[in-house]
């Protein structure tokens, strides 16, 4: 497979994995008032640990795929969304193999910050003028590798990824404790 490919592959699952995101919010605004908002939340918690999990692992292993094997160096705030991203990959993988759910506690903490970090990089990308000496000379924040479909960039991806471990954080924050404790039983 060549990189090109890989590039458009990771942009339409990265487009995916956002719009899995924003119908996960959608259904926890319609939630009692809509049924296949409820199927949609039901199915969120009962497998979110692992859905948290693939989608930082597949972020991760991109990043590392597109640093490592393709060559395109990472600049300090790129460094910064995997500081967030591998920290996340690692404990939803130990909390989804110990079904902890309150592992959301600690994703909802630092999901929102590697956003933050992407958006800015984002902005950075496509308004190169408000680069604040955050990055180097070396490698600037404002060097864009690819732009897919005329938008998907690197940094993009890792906020639709923030995007959605925040949905089914919340999602599985709050859960009834009703459906958790039947589910105990």
């Amino acid at each position: 497979m060549n990189n090109e490919a890989v590039q458009l592959f990771s942009a339409i699952l990265a487009l995916a994995t956002l719009a899995g995101g924003v119908i996960t919010l959608c259904a926890m605004l319609f939630g009692s008032t809509q049924q296949w908002a409820e199927n949609w939340l039901l199915q969120i918690r009962a497998s979110g640990l692992w859905l948290i999990c693939m989608i930082t692992t597949g972020a991760t292993v991109g990043s590392l795929y597109f640093s490592e094997s393709v060559g395109y160096a990472p600049c300090k705030l790129c460094w910064y969304q995997r500081i967030f991203m591998y920290s996340i990959a690692i404990i939803s993988f130990v909390a989804a193999i110990r079904q902890d759910k309150n592992i959301a506690r600690y994703t909802i903490v630092l999901a929102p910050i590697g956003l933050l970090v992407a958006a800015y990089h984002y902005l950075l990308e496509w308004f190169p003028t408000l680069e604040s000496n955050v990055c180097s000379l070396d490698i600037p924040c404002t060097s864009i590798w690819f732009r897919e479909l005329g938008f998907v960039t690197l940094c993009f991806m890792a906020g639709c990824a923030f995007i959605t471990v925040i949905a089914i954080s919340l999602a599985i924050i709050r859960e009834p404790v009703s459906t958790t404790t039947s589910q105990e039983q």
